[in-house]
């Protein structure tokens, strides 16, 4: 199994097989507060994998080195600590994913601005039979859950046909 994971707040987590590249399972970034800002709940993310009850590879997008504010940059870095720590200190096996590389292999040439369309349209060539939303009262779909998957496709190293 590979375990795709957008780590932002608005992020996501999807874990694949590692023998067809299909969906086992998904979930948006489950979080928590502390100290009036948002950040991964390190303790569900494990509870989310190890619920899942098989060997995995990891593969967890690293974080931009610029953004739109210090506090984007801030959120990023401190999530991905987490999870990295997390995955480090259980021993697990880990890829990280550089947001450039996946992105131009899996979504090839995208206009400025277009990112998250071309996402979702890639993410529903390859699982036309997939629901996106985060839920079922969601009216639009969740970009982490499409990235985290998109990320975890990247590793499985078969990507689609552009």
């Amino acid at each position: 199994m590979i375990v795709g994971i957008d780590n932002g707040i608005s992020g996501g987590i999807v874990a694949i097989s590692r023998a067809t590249g299909s969906i086992i399972d998904k979930t948006p970034m489950p979080l928590l507060h502390r100290l009036g800002k948002k950040e991964t709940d390190t303790r569900k993310v494990y509870d989310w994998i190890t619920n899942l009850n098989t060997p995995f590879t990891l593969a967890i997008e690293e974080p931009l080195r610029h953004a739109r504010s210090s506090q984007a940059i801030r959120s990023m870095a401190i999530n991905f600590g987490k999870i990295l720590g997390l995955a480090e200190s259980k021993q697990w096996d880990i890829k990280c994913v550089s947001v450039h590389k996946w992105q131009k292999r899996m979504l090839g040439r995208v206009p400025k601005g277009k990112t998250k369309e071309h996402a979702l349209a890639v993410a529903y060539d390859i699982a036309p039979d997939e629901c996106w939303k985060k839920s079922k009262r969601a009216s639009k779909p969740h970009d982490g859950m499409v990235d985290a998957f998109l990320i975890a496709r990247y590793i499985w190293d078969k990507p689609p046909k552009i």
